[in-house]
């Protein structure tokens, strides 16, 4: 066959684990589609828009915690990949690239579906792949299946995340009727063997006797994929050796973590500022407690990470640590020497850090409990209220993808409950409003468990054709909070002072999703009050075999309103 090596190299992708492909139609990369599709072993989908089969193929590998490549044609369809492909880089997560092109010779010819597509993505993949558009050569054959070796053993290496593989191919494109599409069986796979980090002796001592020295010594989790052994290590830390450990909602850490600092951070709090901050994960939610480590630096702050770049959030780094949270964590709780921490030379060590903490996370959430008992009498809906009572029933084991702009905030304020084990995605690698929708439908692919999907009408709109697809799921719940309009700037002091405000920020729009829900064949509720929404809201939650989209109409100048009343009122 004269694609054979095209053949190969979709072998290779399945023996070293990419089991999923995401292809957007086209005719230059019908060689890859044939052989992706005709693989036993790799499961396909077929998704017409690229810039969502690239957000669905990054909720599968968020879930999967395993590669999944996307294939499309040449041209500008490789472009519309680009805003998931962001958004993998900056989350870690693995994307495997195949773009396919036009050989060198015919690029800015005035062909058809012709652009630079070498290093199109630019410094948001770990790295760019290009094989040549002949085979002729046995050397040939021994790159392409050497650089499929390198590129995926490099989307699994820690930072893990996407890479590219640039494929320029020639007529013909398809098999000879009848052709037989397989592997010859000649392929190389070429194992990368993972080894983990550890720190010497040496430098646990060290470690160790900086802790010992601090009165003042805070975790703060970012956003992080749930790990029940990491939950139980730093429940143990915090509980035993009074170390408070704060998470936003995407951190996963599903114990009595301190959430709710969004509420209290507001306020001047010095006496809550660390001498030491420990953090690991990605990107934190709370401007709030970014402001605040920002205002009160610590005097050390370790970060544990594998990346190589230098990210300093906080403005106070002075060490990182290339280890894994397990491993630190785990390491630090079994080497602490318990009495010497707790009592030892230092009589005035004590829990007072971490109760300054709990003080505050504890009246937090006695205020927010008692201001929706106080506030929401009245039979005006509001989508503050409306999250909260779906947010708190919520099934557990389930699944809750956050939209960006006000949804995840919102959820950031009024958190999930710990026990529930609910798991929380958040595109906030780039924290942009496309690919929400999709991203959500490629999680609900690759999981029995529920999904929900809490999204205001403007990331819904922007992301419909995540629904339009053959490959609708049962289990996709979406939570569609319609206050016709871009409601966050009316919350943010700059643009809601404004005269443009309504056309230019909030940019005012009258759609609903009840098409859109009719077309995609999901149930659909709608609510625009108090009694509609109490109604419908169980009928909602009841699982019945079928996907559904909960539309909640809310009045944008009233929840706003709401909000800032809900802001102002916290006091310490």
């Amino acid at each position: 066959m004269l694609l054979q090596p095209i053949v190969n190299l979709v072998e290779i992708l399945s023996r070293k684990g990419v089991h999923h492909a995401i292809i957007s139609p086209g005719s230059r990369n019908a060689p890859l589609t044939i052989a992706l599709v005709r693989h036993p072993v790799i499961e396909t989908w077929s998704i017409s828009d690229e810039r969502s089969a690239a957000f669905i193929a990054l909720g599968m590998a968020q879930n999967l915690s395993k590669p999944v490549a996307i294939c499309c044609t040449s041209g500008s369809a490789a472009y519309n990949y680009a805003p998931a492909v962001a958004e993998a880089f900056f989350q870690e997560v693995p994307l495997i690239i195949l773009t396919a092109d036009r050989p060198k010779e015919w690029i800015h010819q005035h062909d058809g579906q012709t652009i630079y597509q070498t290093d199109i993505f630019g410094k948001h993949v770990k790295q760019s792949f290009e094989i040549g558009a002949d085979y002729s050569h046995p050397d040939a054959i021994w790159h392409i299946e050497r650089t499929v070796n390198h590129a995926v053993n490099l989307a699994n290496t820690f930072p893990k995340g996407p890479v590219h593989i640039n494929i320029p191919l020639r007529e013909p494109f398809y098999p000879l009727e009848n052709e037989v599409v397989v592997s010859d069986g000649s392929v190389r796979v070429i194992e990368r063997v993972e080894t983990s980090n550890v720190l010497s002796n040496e430098v646990w001592a060290n470690l160790l006797a900086s802790i010992e020295q601090y009165d003042k010594v805070l975790i703060a989790g970012g956003q992080n994929e749930f790990d029940p052994d990491l939950t139980n290590i730093l429940e143990k830390l915090q509980d035993e050796f009074n170390f408070p450990v704060v998470g936003d909602s995407i951190s996963n850490l599903k114990f009595n973590v301190i959430s709710n600092q969004d509420v209290f951070l507001q306020q001047d709090a010095e006496n809550l500022a660390p001498e030491l901050l420990i953090t690991f994960g990605k990107s934190f939610i709370s401007k709030s407690f970014k402001t605040f480590l920002r205002k009160n630096k610590a005097i050390e702050h370790w970060h544990l990470s594998l990346d190589n770049h230098l990210i300093d959030t906080f403005q106070s780094l002075t060490k990182i640590l290339p280890v894994q949270p397990l491993y630190f964590f785990s390491k630090l709780l079994e080497e602490i020497d318990f009495s010497q921490f707790k009592n030892g030379d230092d009589e005035e060590r004590s829990s007072d850090y971490l109760d300054a903490w709990k003080r505050n996370s504890f009246k937090a959430n006695n205020y927010l409990e008692h201001f929706f008992l106080e506030n929401f009498h009245q039979h005006q809906l509001n989508e503050f209220y409306a999250i909260k009572k779906l947010l708190d029933a919520l099934p557990a084991n389930s699944q809750l993808h956050l939209a960006n702009s006000m949804s995840v905030r919102y959820a950031n304020y009024i958190g999930t409950d710990p026990t529930k084990k609910i798991e929380i995605f958040a595109n906030r690698g780039t924290s942009g409003i496309d690919g929400c929708v999709s991203t959500a439908v490629g999680a609900a692919l690759t999981t029995t468990k529920r999904v929900y999907l809490l999204i205001g009408d403007l990331a819904f709109f922007y992301d419909r054709n995540a629904l339009w697809n053959r490959y609708m799921p049962d289990n996709l719940n979406i939570i569609l909070m319609n206050n016709h309009g871009g409601g966050i700037f009316r919350i943010i002091d700059g643009p809601s002072k404004q005269a443009e405000l309504d056309d230019y920020f909030e940019t005012v729009q009258s759609y609903t999703a009840e098409k859109t829900a009719s077309e995609a064949n999901l149930e659909y509720f709608n609510a625009k009050t108090v009694e509609e929404f109490h109604q419908l809201s169980i009928a909602f939650l009841q699982p019945n075999g079928k996907s559904k989209i909960f539309e909640i109409e809310t009045d944008s100048k009233y929840n706003t309103e709401i909000f800032k009343k809900f802001k102002a009122g916290f006091a310490l």
